[in-house]
């Protein structure tokens, strides 16, 4: 009696051994297969992703050559596929590369065959005259290619840097380690800011005065407006020196001034802003009636 129950019980438990060995044999079998089988899909076409594929959102400041060159940069490969390994990282270290780029900030897969890349993009903030040529530079002092940049631009074509003292313009995508260009850029930011180049007509910023160490007499930093007045701004905020105001006490000075003679400044020779006390000289022809320190 107990034999033939034990028989019945194998019976019975059969068919779930089997369903239980299959399911085993199954599950293997996808977890040894699915790789193979993923490997075998992500290399077909569809999945293959070329940069001509690449989407950008391009600023309205950068030129036609520029987003076309975006997409045919050398040291892309013609075409990826969309899920190989360590795609993101390739196509990012190939646009870390360029000169106009200062990161990448993004790269999203976009199925099936695209990839969305997002980068930050160097944006000049001042050109800077050397010899008889005219150089980009951003608000870090790196070189750009004047080609991929819209010109004219107000935001960044006018006032230039001008000085005779500046060091050698390095390779484009390098930092121009200058401290007359680095100075004269902090204060075209501070002028911009509060529109002060377009209300005095600024053209240019001359830097020829600015020392390494010491005190001079000599404005470091003079501002060259339309009318060909000299401001004499003197430090920018970057140096520490005795005696001169700041930044913003040097706009209320300028102000100051300007109630009085206008902001064109055309009855000055220059207006000297750097002390407690704004003064200047007028031009010959309007007399003298100002100040001279």
């Amino acid at each position: 009696m107990f034999s033939s129950g034990m028989m019945g019980l194998k019976k019975a438990l059969q068919p779930s051994l089997i369903a239980i060995f299959l399911a085993v044999g199954l599950i293997g079998f996808v977890i040894f297969k699915i790789p193979q089988v993923w490997t075998v899909l992500t290399a077909l076409n569809i999945f293959k992703v070329s940069p001509l594929n690449f989407e950008f959102q391009t600023p309205v400041w950068v030129t036609d050559r520029f987003k076309n060159d975006i997409k045919n940069v050398a040291a892309l490969q013609e075409e990826y596929g969309l899920y190989e390994d360590g795609l993101t990282r390739k196509i990012a270290d190939a646009y870390c590369k360029l000169p106009v780029v200062k990161r990448v900030d993004s790269i999203s897969r976009i199925f099936p065959n695209t990839l969305d890349v997002k980068l930050a993009l160097r944006k000049p903030v001042a050109m800077v005259e050397y010899g008889n040529k005219s150089y980009l530079v951003d608000n870090e002092g790196f070189l750009l290619p004047k080609d991929y940049y819209v010109m004219p631009n107000p935001d960044y074509d006018s006032p230039y840097i001008r000085s005779n003292k500046l060091s050698k313009p390095p390779p484009v995508g390098n930092k121009w380690n200058d401290k007359g260009i680095a100075e004269a850029i902090e204060l075209i930011a501070f002028l911009r800011l509060n529109n002060i180049h377009n209300l005095f007509k600024v053209l240019v910023v001359e830097v020829s005065n600015i020392r390494k160490k010491g005190r001079s007499e000599k404005s470091d930093i003079v501002l060259w407006t339309e009318a060909n007045t000299q401001i004499r701004w003197g430090c920018s905020s970057l140096v520490k020196q005795t005696g001169e105001l700041t930044n913003e006490e040097k706009l209320q000075n300028l102000l100051s001034i300007a109630k009085a003679e206008g902001t064109a400044l055309k009855q000055m020779e220059y207006v000297d802003v750097r002390w407690g006390k704004p003064i200047g000289k007028r031009l010959a022809s309007f007399g003298n009636g100002v100040e001279e320190r």
